[in-house]
């Protein structure tokens, strides 16, 4: 089988990648760079690459609750998304779309129903976002990780998978104490994808020199 997975929400989507038999074969769909404007490869860039899958760059609106002097350049932005994802998937051939919400996940969601792909969502939190709402309608199944945001969904589409976990060992944090100064304070500071990277820079401006 071939997967096709995109969303924002990566570690959801990796507890999913690692847990696949080796003969599925996956291509997956998301941002190169954490954020506009900046370089820095995104996480889920890294990971991805990191386990040799192929990675689809995708440039596409982000989704505002709010009109700003960004909404029209940022909708400007819907039509490339669509024609990226209907080129991508048209050129992978994929079984089925998985789908982990965020902002990218709707241009590919609706890609996948135009090209006729079976589409499958997920959602991780006890309401729902606003793009899994909206591809909800037409997606084929909808998996929820909570009963709560069940009245969000159709019924009939709806499998309580809960909340797919990436496997985590302790030895993954061994670098910090095998490599840190004994003699300085260590912090450990945990965030989760672009959460991360504002974390960092915030931790970064208050750090002395010393």
């Amino acid at each position: 089988m071939k997967i096709a997975i995109v969303g924002g929400h990566l570690s959801p989507a990796l507890g999913v990648i690692d847990a696949l038999p080796d003969k599925d074969k996956i291509v997956f769909i998301g941002r190169k760079y954490a954020l506009e404007g900046d370089m820095a490869p995104s996480l889920e860039f890294n990971e991805i690459t990191k386990r040799n899958i192929i990675f689809k760059p995708l440039t596409t609106a982000r989704i505002q609750r709010r009109v700003t002097s960004h909404t029209l350049p940022s909708l400007a932005k819907l039509p490339i998304g669509l024609f990226q994802a209907v080129k991508y998937l048209r050129e992978e051939k994929p079984d089925v779309v998985l789908s982990f919400g965020g902002y990218l996940s709707l241009p590919v969601g609706y890609a996948a129903k135009i090209l006729a792909i079976p589409l499958v969502i997920h959602e991780q939190t006890l309401q729902a976002g606003l793009a899994n709402k909206i591809l909800g309608k037409i997606a084929d199944k909808v998996c929820i990780s909570w009963e709560t945001s069940s009245h969000f969904f159709p019924k009939e589409k709806i499998v309580v998978t809960g909340n797919p976990l990436k496997e985590f060992k302790i030895k993954d944090l061994e670098f910090l104490f095998t490599k840190s100064d004994s003699s300085l304070p260590l912090i450990y500071v945990t965030g989760g994808s672009t959460g991360s990277h504002a974390i960092n820079e915030l931790i970064e401006s208050t750090l002395s020199d010393r």
